[in-house]
């Protein structure tokens, strides 16, 4: 059991050490210092949880949530949680209209319900630039305006308020992590 507490302990710093270095959290040319290496997309109320468990009526089939569902009202601007690469806009079965935004080889965050994208395929993203506003109604998880906000790492979904959670700088100074093929090392 220790095993496990200490390999996710490990597996969030190294998303923090790995994914942001620590020229991107500083702008001088507008004067915004962000100190996590993911911030909330649109700032709202968690209406679904990660991993709860929701009722698809439509299949008659119940799912367990891939992301969290932050609510809004149509027309609420959405920010990039971090810096990286856009690697996908288009519409998704589940959630509409969709961007997907790849940080590194192994990190993607994926944001749902969008009614508006204003970035297009391969453009590079600062966290907190605005990549979307939302007001689509397509993902049966929630039948309220929101924004499904989604993390993905190595094939695998997170929950996002966990990783949320994370101060770079309370823990840049103390440690340096490599990720080693499915391994970490800690120094």
């Amino acid at each position: 059991m220790k095993l496990k507490y200490l390999k996710t302990f490990i597996f969030i710093i190294s998303i923090a050490l790995f994914v942001f270095p620590s020229y991107i959290f500083s702008y001088p040319d507008d004067s915004i210092e962000y100190k996590r290496p993911f911030i909330y997309p649109l700032h709202g109320e968690i209406l679904t949880g990660f991993r709860e468990e929701y009722l698809n009526i439509e299949k008659s089939i119940y799912y367990k949530h891939t992301g969290i569902d932050i609510s809004g009202d149509p027309g609420d601007r959405v920010i990039a949680a971090g810096t990286g690469t856009v690697s996908y806009t288009g519409f998704s079965p589940i959630g509409g209209r969709t961007i997907v935004i790849k940080h590194n080889a192994m990190i993607r965050t994926t944001y749902l319900n969008l009614q508006s994208i204003y970035v297009s395929k391969g453009d590079s993203v600062r966290q907190g630039d605005i990549i979307a506003s939302i007001g689509a109604l397509d993902d049966p998880s929630c039948d309220e305006y929101h924004l499904h906000f989604g993390i993905i790492y190595d094939g695998a979904y997170l929950d996002p308020v966990q990783l949320l959670a994370i101060d770079y700088y309370s823990i840049s100074r103390f440690l340096r992590i490599e990720y080693i093929q499915k391994d970490y090392r800690l120094y």
